[in-house]
C-alpha cells in the first residue's frame, strides 16, 4: 500500500512508496513504479499485452534526505510482450540504464566534485572512488576545446612540477593562460614541443596572438615561432629575476655553514628589494656585511641586476646589464653569477623583449601553490583529475551578448565568448574552502 507522506517526502513521482526503513545515519524507501510500460522497446508496438515474468529488488543510492544517507530499494518488473515474445526490464526516469544511483544522485556528484575531496563525497553517499571519478570526467570531457575559446594578443606559456615519472622524475605540466582576461585557458599533459604546437594549432584564431610571454625553456619558444611566426616572444622578467634571488640565496646558504643561526634564518632580508627594508632590518643586514664582505658584493650585484628591470627603454636596459657584468669580480666564489650572465646573453632578444612589450605571467605564477593545495586534499589525484579540478572549480569566465527585450533579438551560441577559467576566481574558490 502506497505511503503519500513518503512520497512527498522522496520527491520522485513515478515511484510509490510501499515501505520505509531508517537508522541514525540512513534512510531506505521501498518503492515501485506506478505505472506499466506503454511500449515494448523490442517491437515498438505501442499499448501492448505485457505480462511480469519476474521481478527482483534492486538498490539505488538517491541524494540525502533530512541528512540522511537514502537509497531506494526498488521492486523491479521484467516483462514479456505477448505481441513478439521479446523480454525487458521496465523504464525507469528516475535512473539511468545500468546506473546504481538516481539521475538527480549524479547531478549533484558532478556539480560538488570540483569543489570535494572524492574521499568525502565517498564517505558520505558510499559511492565508490570509481563511480565518482567516471561522473566528474564526463564534465571535464565536455569543457570547450581550444577552438572554442577566445584567442587572446597576449599568450602565456608556464608551467608546475608536480608528479613524478617512472624513473622518479618530477614532470611537468604546461600552462596556457590568457594574458588578457589572466585566465587560465588549458593545461597540457608534458610541456613537450609536439604538445605545445598541437594547442597552439587549434586556436580559435592563431594569428591574433601578438605576444607570447614564457620561460627560457626552448621548446615553448620554438614551437610559438614556428605556429605563431609574427608573435613577439618575451621570456617572462620573473624567470630572469629568479635567477638573481637564487645566485644571493646560494651566498647567504655558503656563508651560513661557518656563520651564527642567525644568518640561516634571515633569507627574506637578502632577498627583499633594499629600497623596501627598514632602517632596523637595514642596520641588521650591515652587521652580517661586516662578517662577510663577500656577501655585500653578492647582495650588490644583485640590486644592480633588478635595476635593470627599471630601466624605461631596452637601450638603456642592454647598456644596464652589460654594466652590470663587469661588475662580477673575477673570484671562482662569483662563478655562479657569471653563468647567470651567460644565460642572459644566450636568451637576449626574448629577455629584452620585455622592454618593447612589458607583459608577464605573474597571475600564473600563484598557480602552482593552488594546484599543490588541491592535490594535498586528495591524495591519488593524477593528472586528469588536478585539470578537472583547477578548470571547474571557479567556473569560466563567459561574455553574452545583452539581450535587446524590445525586440527580442535572438543570438547564437557562437556569440557567447568563452575565456576560460579565471585566476582570480580559482584563488577565491581555494580562499572560500571551496577546493
Amino acid at each position: 500500500m502506497s505511503n503519500p507522506l513518503m512520497e512527498k517526502m522522496l520527491d520522485l513521482p513515478e515511484f510509490e512508496v510501499t515501505d520505509f526503513k531508517q537508522n541514525d545515519n540512513d534512510m531506505g524507501f521501498y518503492v515501485e513504479t506506478k505505472k506499466r510500460p506503454t511500449f515494448c522497446p523490442v517491437c515498438g508496438c505501442y499499448m501492448p499485452n505485457l505480462v511480469i515474468y519476474k521481478s527482483r529488488k534492486q538498490t539505488v543510492r538517491d541524494i540525502s534526505v533530512l541528512g540522511k544517507r537514502t537509497a531506494l530499494i526498488i521492486n523491479r518488473h521484467y516483462y514479456e510482450c505477448r505481441e513478439c515474445g521479446g523480454r525487458f526490464a521496465e523504464p525507469l526516469e528516475s535512473v539511468g540504464d545500468n546506473e546504481r544511483i538516481t539521475k538527480r544522485l549524479r547531478t549533484t556528484l558532478a556539480l560538488l566534485a570540483p569543489y570535494c575531496p572524492f574521499t568525502d563525497l565517498e564517505r558520505e553517499y558510499q559511492i565508490s572512488d570509481t563511480t565518482i571519478r567516471k561522473i566528474f570526467m564526463e564534465r571535464v570531457n565536455a569543457l570547450p576545446k581550444p577552438y572554442e575559446l577566445e584567442t587572446p594578443k597576449v599568450l602565456g606559456i608556464d608551467e608546475i612540477c608536480l608528479m613524478k615519472d617512472d624513473y622518479h622524475r618530477k614532470q611537468p605540466w604546461a600552462i596556457i593562460a590568457n594574458g588578457d582576461q589572466n585566465t587560465v585557458m588549458e593545461i597540457l599533459r608534458n610541456r613537450s614541443k609536439t604538445s605545445v604546437m598541437e594547442f597552439l594549432q587549434s586556436l580559435k584564431d592563431p594569428s591574433k596572438v601578438e605576444v607570447a610571454t614564457m620561460d627560457m625553456w626552448s621548446g615553448y619558444r620554438t614551437a610559438v615561432n614556428e605556429v605563431l611566426p609574427k608573435a613577439l616572444v618575451v621570456v617572462d622578467k620573473f624567470h630572469v629575476i629568479k635567477m638573481a634571488n637564487e645566485q644571493m640565496d646560494s651566498a647567504r646558504k655558503y656563508f651560513y655553514k661557518y656563520a651564527p643561526h642567525g644568518l640561516k634564518k634571515s633569507k627574506s632580508l637578502f632577498l627583499m628589494r633594499e629600497d623596501n627594508l627598514t632602517e632596523k632590518a637595514i642596520s641588521y643586514r650591515d652587521e652580517w656585511f661586516e662578517q662577510y664582505p663577500k656577501l655585500k658584493i653578492a647582495y650588490a650585484l644583485k640590486e644592480s641586476f633588478y635595476r635593470i628591470y627599471d630601466c624605461s627603454t631596452r637601450f638603456e636596459a642592454e647598456r644596464a646589464f652589460r654594466e652590470w657584468q663587469r661588475q662580477i669580480p673575477s673570484d671562482t666564489d662569483f662563478n655562479g653569477w657569471r653563468l647567470m650572465a651567460s644565460t642572459v646573453r644566450r636568451h637576449r632578444k626574448p629577455i629584452f623583449n620585455y622592454f618593447d612589450a612589458p607583459y608577464t605571467n605573474a597571475f600564473v605564477e600563484g598557480l602552482n601553490s593552488v594546484i599543490r593545495s588541491i592535490s594535498d586534499e586528495g591524495r591519488g589525484y593524477d593528472f586528469d583529475i588536478l585539470r578537472g579540478k583547477v578548470l571547474l572549480s571557479a567556473g569560466r569566465k563567459i561574455e553574452t551578448p545583452k539581450t535587446d527585450f524590445d525586440h527580442m533579438t535572438h543570438w547564437s551560441k557562437s556569440v557567447i565568448k568563452d575565456y576560460g577559467s579565471a585566476f582570480e576566481d580559482i584563488l577565491g574558490a581555494i580562499e572560500r574552502g571551496l577546493i
